[in-house]
């Protein structure tokens, strides 16, 4: 891990009172990082460090005006990260839109000055997302609004029955030195399908079950109060979960509060095995930049009717009705979260025109494929294809 700098004190001071916080939390969590957001957050504060009172000032103003007129409670400068209460005043006030509007303003703008242009942005890279087992339906294509920028290839079997060995091919692919080994494979999955993959990083919905009930019966004690919320939420970013993770997660800060993150972020992801592939992969995308991920969707249950899933309620315990798989809703759900995860890798600026993105189905023969002109997948053969032999040789490095 890189050495950990100094929140930098004097340009927090200079920075409208919502910044500081968050700024404080980024340097207090610097060890637990990934490389590319290390990378992103010196090279931000470089940038804002050195840019002219000039233009610093008229870079930040309209944002200084609008927190004077929101009434927000005092905030420390000092401060890591900002309490549910400071959150949801911010959340509630009328100016709220407002200050998205010129936050994603002032992002922009350091985004665009900061943006690399050479080095680990130009990799190749690769993002495959699979459905789970169920028949796709015949009267309508997959992904129609994709289609029309891709191309079908054939392959010589289903998709699932070649995807253990396609991902243990991934994961054991020479990868640039460059990169770091935590950028290298990421695999989400619902299932345990790809669990035992080497050389991955491999998170994995049903192998996480003891920690997800854990953190549901936390969340179900919770009273319904600010406070009580604040604090429990508090008391989960700080408990020691290693020993709910198979040892090598628990051995590895950086993917242990990845996925410490992931369940107390919402959306679903405690819940859902879908929800769980989709947030993690987009996350992962974000914030990892890693050269291959693999996003594997699985077979959910059907909802049960009263099972108060509002309140982060495990349905198999709120209703004694048997659990009953749902393919078909599973694969409605599975292709519009796997277009999340697609359109999620193109507002990460390494990603478009450097991605082979393969969509497939597990009991289909046919994939989609999305890629560059560069990459050379226009004229796909028409007869049965080695997509190991084709994502390989789209990833190998230059010599």
């Amino acid at each position: 891990m890189s050495d950990e700098p100094h929140a930098p004190a004097e340009l927090i001071r200079r920075l409208p009172a919502t910044f500081g916080p968050a700024l404080n939390d980024q340097f207090r969590q610097w060890a637990i990082l990934f490389p590319a957001e290390q990378r992103q957050l010196r090279s931000q504060v470089d940038w804002l460090s050195r840019l002219p009172r000039d233009q610093f000032d008229p870079l930040f103003a309209p944002l200084f005006d609008i927190e004077k007129r929101m009434a927000l409670p005092p905030m420390d400068s000092g401060a890591a990260g900002m309490s549910v209460r400071s959150v949801g005043i911010l959340a509630r006030s009328p100016l709220y839109p407002q200050w998205r509007t010129e936050v994603a303003k002032v992002f922009g703008r350091i985004d665009d000055a900061t943006a690399p242009s050479a080095g680990l942005q130009g990799l190749p890279r690769l993002l495959v997302c699979v459905l789970p087992p169920g028949s796709p339906p015949k009267e309508e294509p997959l992904w129609p609004d994709l289609s029309k920028d891709g191309s079908w290839l054939v392959l010589d079997r289903p998709f699932g029955e070649t995807l253990p060995a396609f991902a243990a091919a991934l994961a054991k692919r020479v990868c640039p030195a460059a990169l770091d080994e935590v950028e290298r494979t990421w695999v989400f999955e619902s299932d345990t399908r790809l669990s035992g993959v080497s050389g991955a990083n491999v998170l994995s919905w049903d192998a996480l079950d003891p920690l997800r009930r854990e953190f549901l019966r936390r969340l179900n004690a919770v009273q319904r109060d600010l406070r009580s919320v604040d604090q429990t939420n508090e008391d989960l970013k700080r408990a020691d979960i290693s020993r709910l993770l198979a040892p090598p997660m628990a051995a590895n800060p950086r993917v242990r509060e990845f996925v410490r993150t992931l369940f107390l972020s919402g959306n679903g992801s405690l819940l859902f095995g879908s929800s769980f592939v989709e947030w993690g992969a987009s996350e992962a995308l974000r914030r990892v930049q890693p050269q291959v991920l693999i996003a594997s969707f699985g077979v959910r249950k059907k909802l049960k009717p009263f099972s108060s899933l509002v309140l982060f309620e495990d349905q198999s315990r709120s209703n004694p009705m048997p659990d009953e798989d749902d393919p078909a809703g599973s694969l409605v759900d599975a292709a519009m979260l796997s277009q999340y995860v697609y359109l999620g890798a193109q507002r990460v600026a390494c990603y478009p025109g450097h991605t082979v993105t393969v969509m497939a189905a597990f009991d289909s023969s046919r994939v989609l494929v999305l890629a560059p002109p560069a990459a050379g997948f226009q004229n796909l053969p028409q007869a049965p294809a080695d997509l190991t032999t084709l994502a390989l040789r789209w990833l190998a490095p230059v010599a």
